[in-house]
This record gives C-alpha cells, sequence and structure tokens, in this order.
C-alpha cells in the first residue's frame, strides 16, 4: 500500500515537473517567437537541452503507463534501463553543447578530442531516446546511417562506397554542428511547429473534437453510411493536428468505430474507415504531417506555399475516401446515422473556434512565422473560450490539453533532432544520389515507370517507420531523379510525400490498420484489406498532379484546373463502383469489370490526353450509363 502510494506520488510530481519546465521552456520559445530571443546558434542549443530534459521525463510518465498495462514486467524493465541510461547520456552532452555552444561554432571541425566524445556521447543519447520513445525501427536506421558516414570507407560495394573521413569532421555533421546534423531540423520544431501543435492540441480542450463530431452529425443524418462521417470529418481534422496516424487512430476511434458498428457497419469495414481518415489528417494543410515543413527547408520557401499547394489534392482524397464510403453503404444496404445533433454545441463551440482559426489563417497567409501565427491563436482561443457557456472548458480541461500538446511537441522535436544526421548523412556523403542513381539505371526511360518505382519505394521504406522519416529517406534519394522526367520539384516532394503516407495503411505492416483492428474488435487482414480498397481512390491523386501540376497551383489557378480535377472524381465513382459492386444499382461480376476498364481507359487519359483512349473511354461511359439505366428501370420494375 504504501508503494503504491509512494509510486503515485513519484508519478504526480514527475507529470507536475513536465508541465513546470515545458511551461518555462514554452515561455522561453514565446520570446524568441516575439523577437526578444535571437535565434541564434546558442538558442537552438538551448531549445535542444529543453527538449533532451521534457523527453527524459515525459518517458517516465509512459513507464508509469507500461507498468500498470504490463502483464510481464520484463520488458519494462528494459525500458526503464533504456530511458536511464538515454536521459543521463542525451542531457550531459545537451549541457556540454550549451555551455560551449560560442566556442563550438568557432572552432567546428577542429575539435579537440574531448568535444569529440562528448558529441559522440550526446547523440548516442539522443539515439537511445528515440529508442524508447518512436521504437527500434527508426534508431536502427539512424544508427545504421551514422555508422555509415564513419565506417563507409571499409564498404567495398562500389555503389555504397565512401573516403576515409576524419570522426571530428563526421561529428561536426552529426552532433557538434550547430546548423548540421542533430539541429539542422531542430530550427523547424523550434521556430515553425511548436506553437501551431500547442495551439492545435488546445483547440482539442475547449471543445474542437465535440465540434467536428457534431458537424459529422450533420452530414451523416442526411446520407448512407453517416455513420461513417462523423469518423472522416472528426478523425481527419484532428489527425491533421496531431499528424500520427496511430495516435489519431487511438484518440478517436474509441468513440467513432462503435458508432459505426452500431450502424451496421462490419467491425473490419469500421476499423478501416477509422484508418483510412486518421492517416487522411497528416495530407491535410497546414501541418501536412510535418512534411509541409521539411520540404519548405528543401526547397527554400515559405512554408504557406507549401500548405496551400496541398489544399487541392487534400480535398480529392476526402471526396474519394467519402465516395467509397458511399457505394460501399449503397452496396450493404446501411442506413443514414439518423443521430440527434447537438446544435447547441454547434452555436456555441464554432464561433470562438472560427475567430481563434481565423486569426491564425490569417497571419499565416501574410507569411507570417507559423509560431507566430499560432502564438497569436493560443490568446484568441483562451480569450473566448469563456464565451462558449455550459461548453466552456474547466482549468484542468485547459491544463491538460496543454500537457498533451507539451507531450506531442516534445515528441516531433525529439523525431526532427534524431533524423537530422540521417538526412545530414544522405546528403554529405552523396548517398541519396548515388542510391537515386542506381533506380534510374534500373528502371527503364520513361516518367511514368520512374513515378510507379517512387511509389514502391516509399510504400516500402514506409513501413514502420513515422511518416515524416519515410518521406525524407524517399525525397533525399529520388526527388531528384524524377525531377529528370520533367517533374517540378515541389510536386515531386508531394509525390513521394502522399506514397510514404499512404504506407502506414500497406501490408503486411499498416500499422495504423492493425491499431483500428484492435478497437473494432476485427481482424488485422481483413481492416487492412478494405482500408486498402478504401484508398484505391486515392492512388490516383499523386500521379494526377505529376501529369497535371496546376492541381498543385492553388490559390493560382484558372480554368484549366477543372479537366484533371472532374476527370479524378470521375475516376474516384468508377473505382469505387469496382471495388464495391454497385453504381445506382447492383453490379454483377461482369458489370464490375466493365467498370474497371472504364478505370483503365480514364486512367490514360489523365497520364496523356489522346484518342486512343479517349473514343474507347466515350463509348464504354455510354455502354455502362445505357446498361445501369437498363438494370435500374428492371429493379424499379
Amino acid at each position: 500500500m504504501g508503494i503504491a502510494m509512494n509510486a503515485e506520488s513519484i508519478e504526480k510530481w514527475t507529470k507536475a515537473l513536465f508541465i513546470a519546465l515545458g511551461t518555462i521552456l514554452t515561455v522561453y520559445i514565446a520570446f524568441s517567437t516575439l523577437g526578444y530571443v535571437s535565434n541564434s546558434k546558442v538558442h537552438y542549443a538551448n531549445f535542444a537541452l529543453g527538449i533532451m530534459v521534457l523527453s527524459s521525463l515525459y518517458g517516465v510518465q509512459n513507464l508509469f503507463d507500461e507498468f500498470r498495462k504490463e502483464a510481464s514486467r520484463k520488458k519494462t524493465y528494459f525500458r526503464v534501463g533504456l530511458l536511464f541510461v538515454g536521459a543521463l547520456l542525451a542531457i550531459t552532452g545537451a549541457i556540454f553543447v550549451r555551455v560551449n555552444a560560442i566556442r563550438l561554432d568557432q572552432i567546428h571541425p577542429f575539435f579537440e578530442d574531448f568535444d569529440f566524445y562528448m558529441g559522440l556521447l550526446f547523440l548516442t543519447g539522443v539515439l537511445l531516446l528515440t529508442w524508447f520513445h518512436w521504437g527500434l525501427i527508426l534508431t536502427s536506421l539512424v544508427a545504421l546511417t551514422v555508422l555509415y558516414f564513419f565506417f563507409g570507407h571499409h564498404v567495398t560495394i562500389p555503389i555504397l562506397m565512401l573516403p576515409e573521413y576524419d570522426p571530428k569532421f563526421v561529428m561536426n555533421y552529426l552532433g557538434l554542428g550547430l546548423a548540421e546534423g542533430m539541429f539542422w531540423f531542430a530550427r523547424v520544431a523550434a521556430d515553425n511547429i511548436y506553437f501551431l501543435i500547442i495551439y492545435a492540441s488546445l483547440l482539442l480542450g475547449v471543445g474542437m473534437l465535440k465540434l467536428v463530431i457534431e458537424v459529422g452529425k450533420v452530414a451523416g443524418n442526411r446520407m448512407r453510411g453517416g455513420a461513417a462521417f462523423p469518423a472522416i470529418i472528426g478523425s481527419g481534422i484532428v489527425a491533421s493536428v496531431m499528424g500520427q496516424a496511430v495516435a489519431n487512430v487511438v484518440l478517436t476511434g474509441r468513440l467513432t468505430i462503435p458508432m459505426m458498428k452500431a450502424r451496421g457497419f462490419r467491425s473490419n469495414m469500421a476499423g478501416a474507415i477509422e484508418a483510412v481518415a486518421s492517416t487522411s489528417g497528416q495530407i491535410m494543410p497546414p501541418i501536412l504531417g510535418l512534411a509541409a515543413f521539411i520540404i519548405a527547408v528543401f526547397l527554400n520557401i515559405p512554408y504557406m506555399d507549401v500548405a496551400l499547394a496541398g489544399l487541392i489534392p487534400a480535398l480529392l482524397f476526402l471526396s474519394g475516401v467519402s465516395c467509397g464510403v458511399m457505394v460501399n453503404a449503397y452496396s450493404e444496404d446501411l442506413p443514414k446515422l439518423n443521430e440527434t445533433v447537438d446544435t447547441e454545441a454547434i452555436k456555441r463551440l464554432l464561433p470562438s473556434f472560427l475567430l481563434s482559426f481565423g486569426v491564425v489563417l490569417f497571419f499565416l497567409l501574410g507569411y507570417y512565422s507559423p509560431s507566430f501565427a499560432g502564438l497569436l491563436g493560443i490568446a484568441v482561443a483562451l480569450v473566448v473560450c469563456p464565451l462558449q457557456g455550459k461548453y466552456r472548458p474547466t482549468k484542468k480541461e485547459l491544463l491538460d490539453s496543454f500537457a498533451e500538446g507539451l507531450g506531442l511537441i516534445t515528441l516531433l522535436s525529439l523525431l526532427l533532432i534524431a533524423v537530422g544526421p540521417l538526412a545530414q548523412t544522405f546528403q554529405t556523403t552523396n548517398l541519396a544520389q548515388r542510391l537515386g542513381a542506381f533506380l534510374a539505371q534500373i528502371v527503364p526511360d520513361s516518367k511514368f515507370l520512374m513515378l510507379f518505382g517512387a511509389m514502391i519505394v516509399s510504400l516500402l521504406l514506409g513501413m514502420g517507420l513515422p511518416t515524416p522519416v519515410a518521406y525524407l529517406v524517399v525525397a533525399l534519394s529520388l526527388v531528384p531523379f524524377i525531377m529528370e522526367t520533367g517533374v517540378d520539384a515541389i510536386v515531386a516532394h508531394f509525390f513521394v510525400f502522399y506514397f510514404a503516407v499512404f504506407s502506414t495503411l500497406t501490408p503486411p505492416v499498416a500499422v495504423s490498420a492493425l491499431a483500428a483492428a484492435k478497437l473494432s474488435g476485427g481482424s488485422f487482414v481483413g481492416t487492412a484489406f478494405d482500408a486498402m480498397k478504401l484508398m484505391l481512390t486515392t492512388f490516383i491523386i499523386p500521379f494526377a498532379f505529376c501529369y497535371h501540376p496546376v492541381l498543385l497551383k492553388f490559390p493560382h489557378v484558372g480554368w484549366d484546373v477543372l479537366p484533371p480535377l472532374v476527370l479524378v472524381i470521375m475516376l474516384q465513382v468508377t473505382t469505387s463502383a469496382a471495388c464495391y459492386g454497385y453504381f445506382l444499382v447492383r453490379l454483377n461480376f461482369i458489370d464490375r469489370w466493365m467498370f474497371t476498364i472504364l478505370t483503365i481507359l480514364g486512367l490514360v487519359l489523365l497520364i496523356e490526353w489522346s484518342q486512343f483512349a479517349l473514343i474507347p473511354a466515350l463509348a464504354g461511359s455510354a455502354f455502362i450509363a445505357a446498361r445501369v439505366l437498363y438494370l435500374r428501370r428492371q429493379f424499379t420494375t
């Protein structure tokens, strides 16, 4: 009893310390955002130290949860040791870098021996913390690239051979260079996403999840299979905030999956819809699963240009998923949602949400810093939330939402710090270009085949990896060679990013489908299969904007955007009809194959507009229309 109470007390004080130190770091970043702290290399060293401390404290909180859940304590005890050693090394190394930041910046890359060993200690600590929080697969990938940078001169494979680098030179690009390696993307976290993540988490705390669920009910009450629409809308919006598909499945799926099952959806299909909806949030502006910020760094363009470019493809993604859900609902004769809508909640919550989000959007469109926009959004949300009546959040709810946002930004910042050495190794050693050149050699000189090969590589590399990392690895390797086929840089980056996102639903790993299957009670294989069927309508989109870059030109679009836009939507309809066997009436086996052939002809038209495909497509469309009308008349009779 005493031991349990002591453990509970430690957990309580650990959380309190995490929030207190997180508040100090947040205030510090706020001063930096407002221009009172210069964005010097010392500043980023301060930020990295803060993230190491917070990652360690957040890990302690996770351990308490694991102790409560684990039947066998052996794994948990190992993780205790992993966290302790990782925290000790990471914090010690970060303190050393911070104390010596000015000197290290002045003498790089001519470091002293002690500097080198402390940098190695810092890097090791970061990798151990990454192992604890993000898993072994990501850590192994980063560790292998680091070892390759140090010892690549021993590799005898021609494409992988490296010259022998001085270890201190290598460490400059991995851990001690305050503008390279671990600090390369640390500035993305500190200067761009910090307050956007806190703001988004705060919105959940003041009732945004309740709002989007109620808005989803409004849509669901008007359509077949309407129980899916709270999941599509709610999970999509929340996932756009969190940027992590699996975490979002767990967060929103507990509410949406039982709602869908109660309205007739099969367990596998309910899980699949939630998994796909949660994945969709990673491609929704403004955050785009962190990719928008990394793309902006690579292309040296404003972040907002990237976020705006992703708007039309994101809407096409939602239209494809919605189309698949509706066609499936009609094929299985599922009812409308028929759920009572809390209109009072919408009236109270919508104005405060629109006001705060409007402020954020205004400053983002004005090309202000994303962190500055997020900071103002937080201020406005806190000012207007008392006007929400009975839906006004309590102080505890606000504090909990801040703590959740702090935990999320801590994990994302650690992720960005950890993948910095990976990206730096790929770039500095020219490994990315050499791997891409190898792929270009084995793939015939064809734009479509290059894109198809990049799709396969993106799906394979994304298995088990966080989406930003999967995107980063493929982008470094393949984007230059995709560009050689005539594809613009931003289009090439979006192409590999989309398929990195889709990799969370791709068997055999399909981590989002696995999480959803556990909540729905369905089988993993069945859930993954249904998710892939639902995603087929969206696989068209990356190829569409590669052949029609106007789809990524928002807001600078004209009437020329309509033909590819309409064609993609039509292909989504025909694909859904072929998959689920319904188009105004139930389709037999032959009818479904006719829709499949029509889809293939449409894809040919999407890639290259030609009479060779146009005439059969028009003839096939006319025949199918006549056939469906005939079947419809027979059914009515």
